[in-house]
């Protein structure tokens, strides 16, 4: 399935930091993302990644970065030559920007006869609400499938209720993890297992580190009902930023564990602050900001971002943005994202590559789902695991599945069935997501997932 070898393609167009195949992509895909730096954009060179499992590369030295760096800037010198600017994710509109220039600063004449404390909660709301050139998120995103055809993608109603999603518990389900608990823990590392003997694996705290991170992700879990206290925000406007911020978390080659977390300080602010949806791009920024800074050796600078926002916002405003989030959030931004427990629950299958390789795409769709914005990520990690071994054609979930994942299969299967449901017409309910897994980089697995999907409904 997976030929373990990437292929460069010989004639590609970048629009935006996505990587396309076809020579006519630069005007489809524009049209597609509502995105793009055009034509002409140099790519900023891959940055790589710490080394997990095999997942990702280890870091370049800083000296590399620097020269990445400076062929990026380069890049944006040649572009802004030739007056050419990216739609970003907005429609375009008429620049009429208002001066500014007091724009953070609480003005106590104007305040004096309100009270302080209601004052300076609207001056620091108003920085995360601020106009994106008077652009306006468009709550009917219209994407081309592959067959030509213009389908509509908000799909949700935008005042209805989502019901969060969740796995369920029982007698039946608490008595298998026992028996999978009870065959499979040990209390003293095994000498036979590899990891034994992998000081990097630390077997001897394993057990102590999951469950930790089991208490993690119940303690920073979002409120799954936070957009009804939204006024201007609905779900497809969540999944038109979402799909944003995959483009420029694949543009500037990132570390999933940054997307995921990335995501999840959006939905954790939200819970807490009403923000106004001429400002919900600079939530979105600050907060892959923040991400990137706590995940990556190497982030994107202050300078990068600007750009890339078409320099909409300065680097006053991401930074107070930036301090207002974290301070939102009591500085508590340790979630432990699905990522480490994909990992571990790939032990049951000896580190298998496959099914770890067609679970990240699976388990990266989840985070446009508005039923799974609460959904803790071991649940998640373990439904878009389960799902790839079936595509794979392995329907076995065993005790030694279940103990390592936490979950037995009748907890996660109303999980699969709902990523599955998404990965249909996945072009369009994800297309950023689909069209990055469908780089020969990522070998194909969203290709994978759908031929799949036609295969079993022929």
């Amino acid at each position: 399935m997976f030929d373990g070898h990437t292929v460069q393609p010989s004639r590609s167009t970048l629009i935006g930091g996505i990587e396309i195949q076809d020579e006519n992509a630069d005007h489809e895909v524009e049209s597609l993302l509502h995105h793009g730096v055009q034509k002409g954009v140099k790519r900023l060179e891959k940055r790589q990644g710490r080394v997990a499992l095999g997942d990702v590369t280890s870091q370049k030295a800083n000296k590399i970065h620097n020269a990445i760096h400076n062929k990026f800037h380069l890049a944006r010198n040649n572009f802004e030559k030739q007056n050419i600017r990216p739609s970003a994710l907005l429609k375009e509109q008429e620049d009429a920007r208002d001066d500014e220039s007091d724009y953070f600063l609480i003005d106590s004449s104007e305040d004096s006869s309100t009270d302080e404390e209601q004052g300076n909660e609207d001056a620091i709301d108003d920085l995360l609400s601020r106009r994106i050139n008077d652009q306006q998120l468009q709550t009917n995103e219209v994407y081309e499938d592959s067959d030509g055809e213009m389908q509509d993608v908000a799909e949700e109603d935008i005042d209805s209720v989502v019901e969060p999603l969740s796995p369920i518990n029982n007698d039946g389900i608490q008595n298998e993890l026992d028996r999978a608990f009870e065959k499979y823990f040990q209390s003293v590392p095994n000498p036979l297992d590899d990891d034994t003997h992998d000081v990097v694996m630390v077997v001897e705290y394993a057990s102590d580190i999951f469950y930790y991170l089991r208490e993690l992700e119940v303690k920073y879990r979002p409120n799954p009902y936070y957009m009804q206290n939204q006024v201007e925000l609905t779900w497809p406007f969540r999944r038109t930023m979402i799909d944003w911020l995959v483009q420029l978390h694949y543009r500037f080659q990132l570390l999933p564990e940054t997307l995921y977390l990335t995501i999840n300080i959006v939905d954790r602010f939200l819970s807490k602050k009403t923000v106004t949806l001429n400002r919900f791009q600079l939530v979105g920024v600050s907060a892959l900001f923040i991400a990137a800074k706590f995940e990556e050796i190497n982030c994107p600078t202050l300078d990068d971002l600007v750009y890339m926002l078409e320099n909409t916002y300065s680097r006053d405003d991401i930074i107070k943005a930036e301090q207002y989030m974290i301070d939102t959030l009591e500085f508590e931004i340790g979630w432990p994202g699905p990522m480490p427990f994909l990992r571990r629950i790939s032990k049951a299958d000896d580190y298998d590559f496959e099914p770890r390789t067609l679970a990240k795409y699976l388990l990266e769709t989840t985070i446009v789902e508005p039923k799974l914005v609460a959904a803790a990520p071991s649940w998640l990690a373990a439904g878009a695991y389960f799902l790839s071994k079936i595509i794979l054609g392995s329907n076995d979930w065993s005790l030694k599945h279940v103990f390592y994942s936490g979950y037995t299969s009748s907890q996660i299967i109303p999980l699969a069935s709902l990523i599955l449901e998404n990965c249909k017409n996945a072009s369009r309910r994800h297309h950023s997501i689909w069209k990055k897994y469908f780089d020969q980089k990522h070998y194909r697995c969203s290709q994978i997932v759908e031929e799949w999907i036609v295969s079993t409904e022929a």
